[in-house]
């Protein structure tokens, strides 16, 4: 996988990652911080929403989830480590 971690080195907010996109595209994906994303994933697509990856949680790295808002946009969530 070509991808890369980036880290801020701040107690605030959350690290990131860049990759090369498939087939020559690029994209951002925009991660929001919350306590819970099964519940927030819940809330979402009672308001139209869609799961495109469900909550995946990577040992001692990260629990994430991606949707897709009712125009197709992704955004993550990601798990408050706090």
């Amino acid at each position: 996988m070509n991808y890369g971690l980036v880290k801020t080195g701040s107690d605030r907010g959350i690290n990131g990652g860049v990759g090369a996109g498939q087939g020559g595209m690029a994209w951002v994906t925009v991660y929001v911080e919350v306590d819970d994303p099964q519940a927030y994933l819940k809330r979402i697509e009672r308001m139209g929403g869609k799961t495109v990856v469900p909550v995946t949680d990577i040992p001692g790295m990260v629990t994430f989830a991606v949707f897709a808002d009712p125009e197709g946009n992704k955004v993550g969530l990601v798990k408050s480590m706090r």
